[in-house]
This record gives structure tokens, sequence and C-alpha cells, in this order.
């Protein structure tokens, strides 16, 4: 058989010399008897042959057929026929992969839209949609990420609730592509303005679980929507989603995506280590091969700096160490901002890996992905968003994520103390006093080409209004400049509202240009007509 298309006996040009010799040919006539067979060549010689049913004889006669279809030209009817199972073949092929495509599509919506009702708001078949995300005032959308181990068999066998052991604040632009993230400490010491399980203040960890009691939806919604507000008041940033994440997460996402590359800092040049962990090596009973796997230094939470691949255990005990218990420790000498710190490198990586072409190329690894969110997170996102925080997660470069953190040696934002005997964490500035955090974040986040001149300005009142040049000042500080002082202007001076731009200033052109817009006044290049004591670029001359 050739392309279904039976074969056609096949004459030679060649002739015998006699009629009962053989043609010599490369295709014999087939002999049907049981009786020995004479091949005779063209110098009459002859060899026997067995039975023509001999493998020698079909060998050879595969090969006579082979050579002959490859030197007899095809019949336009063979060349049509074959042509047209060509053509069925690629169809059947390409029916059979639609095929696939469907019943593997079809699996993937049906189990995000059975994944959806718990973790998002809205109709589900909403995801065919895109929307853009909610904004703040500046253009940007500020995410709320609370974990909790309220999954955790141990801590509610000890009556301990729903605690966020992490708080994370992701505050992402849009339009530049850009985030910024920075973690809250759980001991962070706060007031609750309502009656919580540890009175009227205390940790900040506690105060999720104390919105509401339960399990169901409801509960769920209204601890989230009320993390939200109290987070966001206090950091005075206008907060859009709130998202709650169970402990087991990390280490079923991780995972599902078959582990994820983390790249370890340290402030110690050994790396990270935790021996209080080290039970983790001895945990189910391992064989000594399996313990050697999982502790190969001896220990469990033991890195280098550098890249480290973690699995699912892993990476969830690495953002959760904190250098406290007994044991050897190092690279978490700051305790719960080390966590922190970690808690970030972990999420960026699993990002990435989530991200990658291996992970969206294997069907398994996003099944698995999907089952992990769809059991251990919930959120006030909407369905028809998650496409836009999808592609903004493909878009917004490790480069361009910026990690904040509050106790940098050169900015101590936040520190330790002690509150009716407990270990806590406060502003710097004093108990409850967040000004100095939230003008750090207003620097960071909010930054514009005006607060990153940070050009000193001196405000003074001309007119007879009190309180002008303090008011204004205020102004000018959110916008992001550097107020230096306020005060009234010299009584000989009488040349009414002006701006000065000194010499210090020439190079703040984005200030100037902010300033000529508000008060509609052309820029004086230079001193005003009185002594200026303090270094400015700008002296702001307010009038009524």
């Amino acid at each position: 058989m050739d392309g279904f298309v039976t074969r056609r006996p096949q004459r030679t040009n060649l002739t015998s010399a006699s009629s009962h010799q053989a043609r010599t040919t490369i295709g014999h006539e087939r002999r049907v008897d049981n009786t020995t067979s004479q091949l005779h060549t063209g110098d009459d010689s002859s060899v026997q042959m067995k039975n023509p049913t001999n493998s020698g004889i079909k060998d050879s006669i595969s090969s006579s057929l082979e050579a002959i279809d490859q030197n007899t030209p095809k019949t336009p009817h063979q060349k049509r026929k074959k042509s047209r199972k060509k053509k069925r073949i690629i169809k059947i092929s390409s029916i059979i992969i639609g095929i696939i495509v469907l019943i593997v599509g079809g699996f993937l919506v049906y189990k995000a839209l059975g994944m959806m009702g718990n973790v998002l708001d809205g109709n589900p078949f909403d995801i065919f949609q895109q929307q853009a995300l909610k904004e703040d005032a500046y253009g940007r959308s500020n995410i709320l990420i609370v974990g909790t181990t309220d999954d955790d068999p141990t801590r509610k066998a000890e009556g301990d609730g729903i605690l966020t052991d992490s708080m994370m604040i992701l505050s992402v632009n849009q339009t530049t592509k850009d985030a910024y993230m920075f973690s809250i400490p759980r001991d962070l010491w706060v007031q609750y303005n309502t009656a919580c399980s540890a009175g009227y203040e205390g940790k900040i960890n506690v105060m999720f679980g104390c919105i509401a009691d339960g399990d169901t939806e409801e509960a769920e919604t209204a601890r989230l929507d009320g993390i939200r507000e109290f987070v966001g008041d206090i950091f005075d940033i206008d907060l859009q989603y709130a998202v709650h994440v169970r402990s087991n997460v990390v280490s079923d996402a991780v995972n599902a995506v078959g582990g994820v590359t983390v790249k370890v800092e340290s402030r110690d040049p050994r790396g990270v280590l935790d021996a209080s962990i080290d039970w983790m090596c001895t945990q189910g009973d391992p064989t000594a091969e399996e313990k050697q796997k999982r502790c190969p230094t001896g220990h469990y939470i033991d890195f280098p700096i550098g890249d480290n691949e973690m699995d699912g255990d892993k990476a969830m005990w690495f953002s959760r160490a904190r250098g406290v218990g007994y044991g050897e420790t190092y690279g978490l000498e700051q305790s719960n901002f080390d966590r922190e710190q970690n808690q970030q490198r972990v999420i960026i990586a699993l990002k990435d890996k989530a991200l990658s072409t291996g992970t969206l190329t294997d069907f398994s690894k996003i099944t698995k992905l999907m089952d992990a969110m769809g059991e251990n997170l919930r959120s006030n996102v909407e369905t028809k968003e998650v496409r836009t925080i999808m592609s903004l997660a493909s878009e917004i470069t490790n480069d361009n994520i910026k990690r904040l953190s509050f106790v940098e040696e050169d900015n101590m934002l936040m520190t330790t103390g002690s509150v009716g005997g407990q270990s806590v964490v406060q502003p710097s500035a004093g108990l409850y006093d967040y000004s100095d955090i939230r003008a750090f974040l207003r620097k960071e986040i909010y930054a514009t080409d005006v607060s990153k001149e940070n050009a000193s300005v001196i405000v003074l009142n001309s007119g007879t209004t009190s309180g002008l040049a303090q008011e204004t000042a205020d102004e000018l500080e959110e916008l992001g400049m550097n107020i230096i002082a306020t005060d009234n202007v010299p009584e000989d001076y009488t040349e009414g509202a002006n701006i000065y731009r000194l010499v210090a200033g020439d190079q703040k052109t984005a200030t100037a240009k902010k300033l000529k817009e508000l008060y509609e006044k052309e820029i004086k290049q230079g001193n005003p007509p009185f002594t200026i004591e303090a270094e400015a670029d700008f002296v702001v001359i307010i009038g009524d």
C-alpha cells in the first residue's frame, strides 16, 4: 500500500533471450508454487532459492518496490489522492489539538470560577473583562496584605484566635509601572478605638481578629474592610484593597510552582541562620538520607547570601524566622524587622516563578497554584480587575519594586520599647506619633518632581490675616517642599506678595514652576530687600 492507493504491477523495458528465461530486472515475476525456485541472472548462472515466502525475497521485493516508487512519476490521480490524504491528516490533527485545548481551557476556567467565588468580589464570569484598578488621589493603587495563622491547629488549640503574623502594604502605579512595598511590624503598639480582647490599646496584630468573629463570608468581609480603614488611618494612606492570606498559602503556592529561588540578603557575611527551627530537620521521622537532604548543614534555616533554592516549607519558615529562641542565630539581629524583609523577598521570588514560562506552560503547576490560592486567600478585589493585576505583575520588573524600611541606620523611624511590661514596637517620634513615618511614606511613595528636589522654603506673611504663613507652609509641605521657617515680614517691607528665588535655588526648576503656577507670580531672582539669616532656596511672601 502506498498512500492508500493499490500498487499497480510494474513492467520493465528489458526482455530476456528466450521465453523460459526469467526477466533480468529488479522486479521479479512471482511464481506461486511450493517447489524450489531458480533465480536466473544475465550470465545464465542460477541460484537456488527456497520458498518464495522467505524473508530474503520479501526484503528484496520491498527494496525493489521502493526503488520503483522513487523512479516512477506519480499520476495526477495519485498526486490528488495523496494531497487529499495529507489535508485530512492535518485537519484531523487540528481538531484533536483543538479538543485538547478546549478541555484544558475549560478545566482551568472551571477551576478559576470555582475559586473566584471565595477569593474575589463580583460575578465570576467578569473574569473575561479587564477593568483598571481603583486609585487614590495621586493615581496609585494601594493594597494591604495581612497574613494569619488561623489555619494553624497549634495556635487554635492555644486559643490565640486570629492574629496577623505579617502585614504589608503594596502601592502600585498602573501608568508608570512601579511599585513600593513595606511591612508593618506585628508588635506595633496602637490604639484600637474600640474594645478588643487586649483592651482599647495593644499590638496591631490583634486588631484583625477583633473586628468580627466567625468563619462566615460576612465576618471575613467585615474584617477586610475594617483592617483596611484602620491601617490606612495610621499611615495616612488611602487603601483601596485588602487581601487576607493564610499561612499555608506560602508553602502550598511555592510547592505548586515547583519551588522558588530566593535572593537572601544579610548584614552578616555568613548569611542567615536560625537554629530555633532545627526541629524541622526531624519532623515526621525522616530517614537519614531525607534528613541530610532537608538539613545539609545540620540546620533547617541556614542560607548563604545570594540565590537559594527553597521548597514550600523552607520558604514558609524562612519568612517566619526571626532569630528568637534557643540555638545559634545570625543575620536576624533586628528580629521582626528582618523577618518582614525576608517575607518580601519570598513574595518577589514567588511572583517571578509564577510568571515564568516554565510555570505558565505547565498545566499541573497552574492547577495546583489555583488550588493553593482558592483555599487560603480572600480579598475585596473585583473579578474584572484580576486581568489588570496579572498584567501589572508581569510588567512591573523587580528593579521597579522598591522595598521600604523603617529601621535604616540613617533613618530610624521605629524602635522597640516597653508598654505595660510588654516588649513592643513604637514610632521613634513617640508612642502613637506617626508624623515622621507618614512624611517618609509621602516622600518615597508619592515622589514628584517637586518633592524630589526637596527645596528649602521660607514663608513670610505680609498681610493682616493671622496664621496665613503657617497655613501656606502646610500646603507647600504637602507638595514635598521643605519648610525651614515661617514668620512675618519686617515692618518696613511694603512690596506685598512676592516669590524670591535665591542663588541656592537656581537648579530647583520644578519647584519654581510649581510656585509660579500656584500664586500666578513671576519669580524674582536674588534675595528679597531684607536680610535672610537662614539658608534657603526660595522665599515666599504671602499677602491677604
